[in-house]
Parts: structure tokens; sequence; C-alpha cells
């Protein structure tokens, strides 16, 4: 199937224009009870403090024969997510089907009118960027379809974008040269940073590695190239305290996801819990990753009520905040960054 171009609408049962969302005041109207099985054992998600914003959500990569992508907008609006920022790789996203940024475009706004007319009207939109596993082919060419893609009002920013150290065994992905990501990284930065535009990174370590390098080097692109005053945003943030607050320093927000909710990072449960609240946001990176006690199954964006769940009743544990206090800076920042 081709996918022609469309315009975004806001009437009654279509979705909302790219980048119009709803004000937190509209609360949770449509929010309904969902369950997720694992096992056997039956997760009843819960309702949320405030409306909720995936801030990462990978919609062209799901497997599961239940997961279209109408179905999971759906139940992610069910939930209370009333926005979504989706993603597309000019290198490893492009197929048949969206084989560039103009037809992903296309895909993603004919997926969002479709699930308003199933009675979700959730607004989305969408990063673009090269993920730096995609770093030996990133061409002149597909910088330029990265750039042109900015100027589509669905797309929000670059993203993701960053340096990936670690050897993936499972899929027998060797890591590009450091100062190879690091010049890839650097170039898609600065554009965010011309056109003043988010940029969402993607940074991990290899496994062991105590002096976190990716981190490190990471850091010292943004001192160079500079943080776009539209926003940046470490992506998935698995790290400690100390880390976190580096890049909080040099202007940065972070993103937690399921990973933050798993019985052996309690690190990143405390780097949450201390976070300034206007830099917190919450995404899921579905299909990946889904939060305890339903780690194992493939993620969806309906998940991202049980990681707030968990999260914000962590930290007022820690700080004697009000839930509904963090909740709703979760929810502001995100629309502040890509509404």
């Amino acid at each position: 199937m081709t996918y022609e171009p469309m315009q975004p609408a806001c009437a009654p049962g279509t979705v909302p224009s790219a980048g119009v969302w709803p004000s937190a005041e509209d609360g949770l109207a449509g929010w309904e009870q969902l369950q997720f099985t694992k096992k056997n054992k039956v997760l009843d998600l819960p309702r949320p403090q405030a409306p909720l914003f995936d801030t990462h959500a990978h919609l062209r990569s799901f497997w599961g024969e239940d997961k279209d992508p109408v179905a999971v907008l759906v139940r992610a609006y069910r939930a209370g997510v009333r926005g979504l920022v989706t993603l597309f790789d000019p290198v490893s996203d492009a197929c048949e089907e969206t084989p560039d940024a103009t037809v992903f475009s296309a895909w993603l706004q004919d997926v969002a009118s479709r699930a308003a007319q199933a009675g979700a009207p959730l607004p989305v939109r969408y990063l673009v960027g090269v993920h730096p596993y995609g770093t030996a082919d990133y061409t002149d060419a597909v910088h330029a379809q990265v750039e042109a893609a900015l100027d589509d009002p669905w797309c929000a920013g670059v993203g993701e974008v960053g340096l990936d150290y670690h050897f993936d065994a499972d899929d027998d992905i060797e890591a590009a040269p450091h100062e190879l990501q690091m010049d890839v990284m650097a170039r898609q930065v600065e554009l965010a940073v011309r056109r003043n535009v988010p940029v969402e990174l993607h940074l991990r370590n290899d496994t062991g590695d105590a002096a976190r390098q990716a981190h490190a080097d990471a850091a010292r692109v943004l001192e160079q190239v500079g943080v776009p005053r539209a926003g940046c945003v470490l992506h998935c943030f698995g790290e400690d305290r100390a880390t976190m607050e580096r890049f909080v320093d040099l202007g940065c927000h972070v993103a937690f996801g399921g990973a933050a909710t798993f019985r052996r990072n309690d690190e990143v449960r405390k780097a949450f819990a201390v976070c300034p609240l206007d830099r917190l946001l919450l995404e899921t990176d579905c299909p990946y990753m889904a939060p305890e006690p339903i780690r194992g199954l493939e993620c969806e964006p309906a998940m991202i009520a049980q990681t707030a769940d968990t999260l914000v009743y962590d930290r007022c544990d820690r700080t004697g905040e009000l839930p509904s206090t963090i909740a709703r800076a979760l929810w502001d920042n995100s629309v502040a960054l890509f509404g």
C-alpha cells in the first residue's frame, strides 16, 4: 500500500492536528481498566494521576499478531495516554511500506486517523534520525532526508541518535568505531541546534564499563556542538544519579522507561527520585522492556501506566511529594518539549 500525505484534522472522530495536545485539565475522560496477562497472572493497569505521554515508542517494530498499530493506539488511549512520540530511522526503518520519512509520515497520519475513528483521538508525532547502529550508512543523502523531514509538521525533532559502545551478542552487532559514532552524533545534534528542534539521545556503554565512556563522550559532543534550546532528552535512562546530574547540568531532560521498574535497578529509581521535576519524562521504548510485573511481554504504549505508577509512588516514598505533583510535571514537561 502507498500512503499519500493527508491534512491533519481536528473534527470529531479524527485525530487532533500534529502537536495539538489536550490540556491536563481535560484529564482522563475515556479511561478504561485494561488488563495484561503473563503466565496466567492478570495485571490491572492502574488509573494514572494525570494524562500520560509516551515520549519514545517504536510503532513500526512490533512483532506480535495482536500488535496492529491502530489497536495499540486505541489501547493506549484507554489506559490514559494522551500524547505519543514515535520514531523513524531512515537506515533501519526503511522498508517497502515506508521507504522514507515522507511515506512514514503519511502512514502515521493514517494510523492516527483510524485510531481516532475507533474512539482514540490520540495526538502523535515522530522523530527522525539514525541510531548509532546505522553509523556506517550515514551518508549525505541520509542527512538530507533527516533535515527535509523537519519541515513536516508531524515531525517533532531529531532522534534517536547517539553512541552505542556495547557489543550486541543477540544480534551479533559490533559497535562502530567510537570516533565515527561521535562524528555522526555531532552532525545530527548540530542539525537539531540549527533548526531549534528537540533531540533524543541513545547512549549505551559497553558491558562492565565503570567509566561510562559512551556517556562521557556524549557529554563532550554536547559541550562542543551545543544543546538545542528546544530540548535534549536522554532516552531510556539506565544509569546512576551522578550521570543523570551531569546531563541535567548540560540542559537535558531525562526519560525513564520500563527498565527503571526492574528489581535490580534501584540506582535508576534513585536517579528518578532526585531528578529535578522540570526535567522528568516517561517513555516505553516499545516493543522493548515492558515494566515489572509484566516484564517479558511485548511492550506497548498502554503499559506506561504501570511504569508511571511504580516510579511516581517510589519517588513519593523517598521525597514526600504528592503523586499528583509528579504526574502533572511529567505531562507538562512532555507537552512543553513536543507540543
